[in-house]
């Protein structure tokens, strides 16, 4: 068991860090090779790596260090600042997307508690990726850079959150409750309540003396071990009140990312997730998938893509538009919120564990995911060069 583990990590981890050279050589977010790593290393392929317990458990690690990351990595000041403008594009970003991949997924005969979860996989976008091209354009600390950071985290928070009330819902509906009185509003959003009070009131009078007490501890990496303890805790407890844990993990990241200690955290947590964890987590992501199904779903793969990336270019320029920024800064944010990236593999996963998304379908929505990631980059570098060429004209 230890051996193919360990002879399973290895080939994960050459063959994630191989693919992320090639995929920086011909310009796509890493993400890219990291998922066609698993598929190539996979059943669907090679059959060298199969999705255990072991892995599985290695990923779950993964997701959760990598919302955490994505916690430390906002500037909260910035999103205070361009509030406004990310609310709006977030909003737009969620309704279009819910709106016209449900209906889509349901003339394809999926059924609405089905498709209604698939808009709501298609509603996400990817933190990471976006901040990622942005910065190799040189546009993160723009007002369009801001707005797309803000837009992205805040329509993440809002999909995590419909994520664990539909799940919540669906807990009782099997259970045999019915009753949608106060008992039951209480029993699906009392915890969650609670929750966020609990995290609020630690923040305030907790944590700061609490890093104050760390930093006179004697030992090796006090403060990076002290934060891992703090982003298993908060995964734990959300998981414990009915959501998801990797909503306490990117809440205390948040929280921590007004500390000083952020950077060295930020820093070591990012060597341990990103050499092992969270390539592990991509990976796994593609030894699902199942090739045979792309005959299957071949329309509705196209269908998805064609939409999903539609929707969240049209959400985002909308969005930006409406609250008073100029035409390529709006067209830039819309193509930064095309990218679905790990946030919408998350939600997947989710939604399999739930029996809302079976495996040839599950393989369909992670091709449509893949290709939406590959086209953001390729959108910005338009809109970019598109209004460079109308400042110079």
């Amino acid at each position: 068991m230890l051996m193919e583990l360990l002879i399973s990590l290895i080939l994960i981890i050459i063959g994630t860090k191989l693919a992320g050279h090639l995929c920086q050589k011909i310009g796509i977010p890493a993400v890219i090779g990291e998922l066609l790593t698993g598929v190539i290393l996979g059943p669907a392929l090679l059959g060298l790596v199969l999705h255990t317990e072991a892995i599985s458990l290695f990923a779950e690690i993964g997701v959760i260090l990598l919302m955490f990351l994505a916690g430390l990595e906002s500037d909260l000041e910035k999103l205070k600042k361009y509030l406004k403008p990310s609310v709006m594009v977030a909003l737009f970003g969620i309704l279009l997307p819910m709106l016209f991949l449900s209906g889509a997924a349901h003339l394809f005969d999926i059924p609405w508690k089905e498709a209604l979860f698939l808009g709501v996989i298609f509603s996400a976008t990817s933190v990471s990726i976006s901040v990622q091209v942005l910065k190799e354009y040189n546009r993160l600390d723009t007002a369009e850079g801001s707005v797309t950071l803000g837009a992205a985290v805040v329509d993440d928070i809002a999909v995590v959150l419909i994520v664990s009330i539909f799940s919540a819902v669906l807990s009782s509906g099997s259970s045999g409750g019915s009753s949608m009185g106060v008992g039951f509003i209480w029993d699906l959003l009392g915890s969650k309540i609670l929750f966020f009070l609990g995290l609020f009131l630690f923040a305030k009078f907790i944590l700061n003396p609490l890093l104050a007490l760390v930093k006179k501890i004697v030992a090796v990496e006090v403060e990076t071990a002290f934060g891992l303890v703090l982003c298993f805790l908060f995964a734990v407890l959300s998981e414990k009140v009915g959501m998801s844990d990797v909503i306490g993990a990117f809440f205390i990241g948040l929280l921590l990312s007004k500390h000083e200690s952020k950077h060295r955290i930020e820093h070591n947590v990012s060597v341990i997730s990103y050499s092992l964890f969270i390539p592990v987590f991509f990976v796994s992501i593609g030894l699902d998938i199942e090739l045979s199904a792309f005959k299957e779903y071949a329309l509705l793969i196209i269908v998805f893509t064609v939409l999903a990336t539609l929707t969240k270019l049209i959400g985002g320029y909308v969005g930006g538009r409406l609250t008073h920024l100029d035409k390529n800064q709006s067209l830039i944010i819309g193509a930064g919120m095309v990218s679905r990236g790990e946030m919408a593999l998350i939600i997947v996963k989710m939604g399999e564990s739930l029996g809302l998304i079976n495996e040839g379908l599950y393989s369909a929505i992670v091709v449509a995911i893949i290709l939406t990631t590959l086209f953001s980059p390729l959108l910005i570098k338009y809109a970019i060069e598109k209004g460079e060429k109308g400042t110079t004209a």
